[in-house]
């Protein structure tokens, strides 16, 4: 009995651990935000597996949730900045409320857990599933209360239910997978650098900037605007902007797209 407690207990984590794995797809990016709804860009390494990036959100926070954006490079659009702040905006109050249920789903199940090995794993099942039923009951009132909050269809948020219904994790992690599928159009990296320019310290500067220019390598070669060194040194986008190109580096530059010009110019930037 003792073992079929654990596996059941260590089912229930793997399930709330890879919920909080989000595969980005290609030419996306991730955006992260937390309790206050501040975006961010998060340019540490991702996990990369059949030929697609993965980012592990924080499985016991469950503020720490991710947005996919569909820009990778680019300066930050002004437009699409306040359409993506509106959309996080009205939603986080409900999504916060969503991470605080979760939290006390969660407490309760590790009490659970763990006094299952003291009074028995049946007792301790029923429990937890009167448990999940109110939980999800609370969850599913708010959802549909909220649902234009949220920005779901009636059919997105009958699936998010039903999918919080059959997995105990889901309903933990609800507050994270109302925004997995979401999308937004801000720029990843042109946002990373807008942060970095926001950054005083130099030991935290340093390592940003380490970060944000092997994130820009990596995207660059990933998404094929790579740059040939003969371009780069001869369409520097420092001179561009002094007006010093010769005539050979203007027409070098101008077979550029705008992308890879963009990309020359943020490269130029990442210096430590």
């Amino acid at each position: 009995m003792p073992s079929e407690a654990a596996l059941f207990w260590l089912v229930v984590a793997a399930f709330l651990f890879f919920d909080n794995l989000i595969i980005v797809p290609h030419g996306c990016d991730l955006l992260r935000f937390g309790r206050k709804g501040q975006l961010r860009y998060d340019a540490a390494g991702r996990l990369t597996a059949a030929g697609k990036e993965m980012v592990l959100l924080n499985p016991l926070n469950l503020f720490d949730r991710g947005l996919v954006t569909t820009r990778c490079f680019g300066d930050v659009d002004p437009r699409h900045w306040r359409r993506s702040c509106s959309l996080v905006g009205s939603a986080l109050p409900t999504l916060n409320g969503f991470c605080s249920l979760g939290y006390a789903y969660l407490v309760v199940v590790v009490f659970l857990a763990a006094l299952s090995f003291q009074i028995g794993f049946t007792p301790a099942l029923i429990a937890f599933i009167g448990l999940h039923l109110l939980v999800w009951s609370i969850a599913t009132v708010a959802l549909v209360l909220r649902r234009a909050r949220l920005q779901l269809t009636g059919y997105e948020a009958f699936v998010s239910s039903v999918e919080a219904l059959f997995v105990p994790a889901y309903l933990m992690n609800l507050g994270k997978r109302l925004v997995y599928k979401k999308r937004v159009a801000v720029s990843a990296l042109g946002l990373g650098l807008r942060e970095l320019k926001r950054t005083q310290d130099e030991d935290d500067r340093a390592g940003l900037t380490l970060q944000m220019k092997n994130r820009l390598d990596m995207l660059e070669m990933a998404q094929g605007y790579e740059v040939a060194e003969d371009d780069s040194r001869t369409s520097d986008p420092q001179d561009t902007r002094a007006g010093d190109l010769g005539s050979a580096g203007a027409a070098e530059l101008n077979h550029l797209s705008a992308t890879q010009q963009w990309i020359m110019e943020a490269r130029a930037c990442l210096t430590i």
